[in-house]
């Protein structure tokens, strides 16, 4: 075992080298050539301790233990971990030590200044900004090293959150540039989630005015909050208090599944087409993370806090497995509302698994800010599909019967020599539709098998709103003219009203049994806009949905 971690350790100091110009020796860690940021978190040393009232000196000659992974990864526990790291230089220079993670509770940097004696920095999120001894939201120490002289840092971190960061070493001009190159990124994002959400909600109150969309807006709007939270701002606008601004910095995180599962009620039919056991399990896990964060608040523990990402992590893979099961069932969804959806809160389940040791990747943050980048571009999709969809939603609304009756006509009947006299044709094709329409027309007794045939496939495609009278017609082996001129004479229906008025019987059936709310049916029936919904149940029935709801 000795010699396997020995082999280890030295492919890992070759390998540094290699890339990075690394070199160490019984002096410590050659900086001599460096002159960007350098990740040393494979080259620290641990020792870990229950008893948190240790002190440096207690420890100084303990048994540290070689760190060998590509970052500093630890679990939930209430365990302080002590680090050490020997720098030198072969120049005189002022170099920057800094911890890339800015929720670690507590983060104390020991830095040697001759005759034994250490200059403590103290930071962490548990700590008041007044009293750190940075002015970052993360730990930026600066300290000298004279020329060939090793300098032993020592890092004390005491978290019972479990973390992931890396340590990074670089001159100090180094840091300067890194700290601007930050800044930039981070402006960056946040512009890109504002105008993300800004774009969302546009659209969730001018145009998709559906509860799916507008709680898909409320949750974007939460993932930016979870964002300022992570960035230590959320709390600094209601507490000065360090510990209860950290607290409500991690609200939003730890009740972010929340609208994740709100938002699954609304995208599938979970109280209609899945099994009854998924409402009341999704139900639980709102109730266990409601009541996981009530025992964080009341008795701040790391058992509570791996409860709850535990709790999140089952949530968010039972959301993935049900959107492959509606996909498996070949369930109507809206594809871009859905990868949008999938693919923004992706990132947050790698994250949290990362917490918990089940995953070690570095770019996770990569992919956070990609799925913020992607939902503009999926909105955008989204916005003139939707467009493209309505238009024919709108045309059936306002001149169905013109548009049927003069369909049912041959085309050989339509063709004329000029637009007027294709104008005077298609007026002398309707006013002979209306004569039929006021009875001059003796209709048929009504053939059952051929409706009742109608009637099954638009069941069988009742949640497909893209379904039209050449569907129709294909199934039933007729010319969409043929249909239309036996459905005439069978119901004195165009087959335009009848599909729709099939969609509005079985909505109103469905509304009684209150299988789900009118978002849910109106979708679930076929109807991609809930104001066009609305509007034609009114005319059919002479009441609203909802006052249909009140009275049955």
């Amino acid at each position: 075992m000795l010699i396997s971690q020995f082999l280890k350790r030295i492919v890992l100091l070759i390998v540094c080298f290699y890339f990075n110009g690394l070199s160490a020796s019984a002096k410590g860690i050659d900086l001599s050539k460096t002159t960007s940021p350098l990740d040393i978190s494979s080259f620290v040393e641990y020792y870990e301790t229950n008893n948190v009232k240790l002190t440096l000196r207690d420890i100084q000659h303990r048994q540290f233990i070689a760190h060998p992974q590509k970052a500093i990864h630890f679990g939930f526990s209430d365990v302080t971990r002590w680090f050490k790291i020997t720098l030198y230089s072969s120049k005189t220079t002022n170099w920057s030590f800094e911890c890339g993670n800015p929720l670690i509770e507590y983060f104390d940097v020991f830095i040697p200044n001759g005759n034994n004696n250490f200059n403590i920095i103290k930071g962490g999120c548990f700590v008041a900004k007044e009293k750190r001894n940075y002015s970052s939201n993360h730990p930026i120490v600066l300290f000298p090293l004279l020329a060939n002289q090793p300098k032993t840092l020592y890092i004390k971190i005491t978290s019972q959150r479990g973390f992931y960061t890396k340590f990074l070493v670089m001159p100090e001009k180094a840091q300067e540039i890194k700290s601007r190159s930050d800044d930039r990124r981070n402006w960056f994002f946040d512009g890109v989630q504002l105008f993300g959400n800004l774009l969302i909600g546009i659209i969730a109150f001018f145009l998709l005015k559906t509860n799916a969309y507008s709680v898909f807006a409320f949750y974007s709007f939460c993932i930016s909050i979870t964002v300022l939270g992570y960035h230590e701002s959320l709390g600094d606008l209601f507490t000065s208090n360090p510990i209860l601004s950290s607290l409500i910095n991690t609200f939003p995180y730890r009740l972010l599944v929340v609208p994740e599962i709100v938002l699954t009620f609304y995208i599938l039919p979970i109280t209609t087409q899945f099994p009854r056991w998924i409402k009341w399990y999704l139900y639980f896990i709102i109730l266990a993370t409601f009541t996981l964060l009530f025992a964080i608040c009341v008795d701040y523990n790391w058992k509570w806090i791996k409860m709850n990402v535990w709790n999140s992590v089952l949530a968010e893979i039972t959301i993935l497995l049900l959107f492959a099961y509606a996909y498996y069932k070949k369930i109507k969804l809206e594809g871009y509302f859905v990868c949008s959806f999938l693919f923004s809160f992706l990132g947050f389940l790698f994250l949290q698994l990362r917490l918990l040791q089940v995953i070690d990747f570095d770019w996770i943050h990569h992919i956070i800010f990609l799925a913020e980048m992607s939902k503009i571009v999926f909105f955008i999709f989204l916005v003139f599909h939707f467009f493209k969809r309505i238009q024919p939603e709108k045309v059936e609304a306002k001149i169905p019967i013109l548009v049927n009756t003069i369909a049912d006509f041959s085309d050989e009947e339509l063709i004329e020599t000029s637009n007027v006299d294709k104008e005077q044709n298609k007026n002398n094709k309707l006013n002979k539709a209306l004569k039929t329409i006021k009875g001059e027309h003796v209709l048929s007794p009504p053939d059952d098998v051929f409706l009742q045939r109608i009637d099954e496939i638009i069941e069988n495609k009742l949640s497909d709103s893209t379904f039209n009278i050449v569907d129709l017609a294909d199934a039933l082996n007729l010319s969409a003219v043929q249909l239309r001129r036996k459905l005439k004479t069978q119901t004195n229906q165009t087959t335009v009203e009848y599909i729709r008025n099939y969609r509005l019987k079985k909505a109103a059936e469905l509304l009684k049994n209150r299988n789900g709310n009118i978002s849910d049916v109106a979708f679930q029936v076929g109807f991609e806009s809930l104001s066009y919904f609305t509007k034609v149940f009114q005319e059919f029935y002479g009441k609203s949905p909802s006052d249909w709801l009140k009275t049955h």
